[in-house]
């Protein structure tokens, strides 16, 4: 059995942050203990009792909102993995030149998991490749593509310096996962200025002339307002 895994009809982020957590509707308080426990442990280190107990509710009741630990990581994915690749492919879509487009990806990216009131650490991607998980390893599939196709187009549009793009995107993924490893650990802040510093210290190394990082950021910002107001 699946838990239900869309963010449709759900409190956002946003929703969360403004209530303190005994406010929150159970399913939400499981995925914040459950996260905060895959963060510390490991998935495979954790289970459903640790999760129950962490809650101080007894085992059976956490099996009314979510029928395995299974469960609780697909609802995961739906945040840490559907709400970045939709927000992705918007800005794939997106009129601005491809280096706005990527500043903006990261910025969104690293402001996104910094301020979420969930732990946002506790799922690397090779957990993705769990037996149960094969509709959230394809949209992590189509996530990476999208970033390479904006590093492609870049490159092309003589933007970017030559690179590959799929180790442009590695090394996107891992300054950003440093970033919100070390800056994050499940506490509830606000994420100040280090999107837009990520951004700025990417930009600037695959920039073909890093000192357009000024420019490519204004642009970004641009297309990051026009984000905000339709989404």
């Amino acid at each position: 059995m699946s838990a239900k895994t869309s963010t449709a009809n759900r409190p956002d982020f946003t929703q969360l942050r403004a209530l303190p957590r005994e406010r929150w509707p159970r399913r939400e308080q499981i995925l914040c203990e459950a996260a905060s426990l895959f963060a510390q442990r490991g998935y495979h280190g954790t289970s459903t009792r640790d999760i129950a107990d962490a809650l101080g509710i007894r085992q059976p009741s956490l099996y009314n909102h979510y029928p395995s630990k299974l469960a609780i990581l697909e609802d995961l994915c739906a945040f840490d993995i559907g709400v970045p690749e939709a927000r992705a492919r918007w800005l794939a879509g997106a009129d601005a030149p491809a280096a706005a487009r990527l500043y903006a990806a990261v910025s969104l990216d690293v402001e996104y998991c910094l301020e979420a009131p969930i732990d946002m650490r506790g799922l690397p991607d090779d957990l993705i490749r769990e037996p149960g998980l094969e509709s959230w390893y394809r949209k992590l599939r189509a996530w990476y593509a999208t970033v390479r196709a904006l590093v492609s187009e870049g490159v092309e549009a003589g933007e970017l310096a030559a690179i590959d793009p799929e180790f442009a995107r590695q090394a996107i993924w891992g300054v950003e996962w440093e970033v919100i490893r070390v800056s994050h650990g499940g506490a509830r802040r606000r994420a100040g200025s280090r999107p837009d510093d990520t951004a700025s210290f990417l930009l600037r190394g695959l920039l073909a002339d890093p000192g357009r990082v000024g420019e490519v950021r204004a642009a970004a910002g641009e297309v990051i307002a026009a984000y905000r107001a339709a989404t």
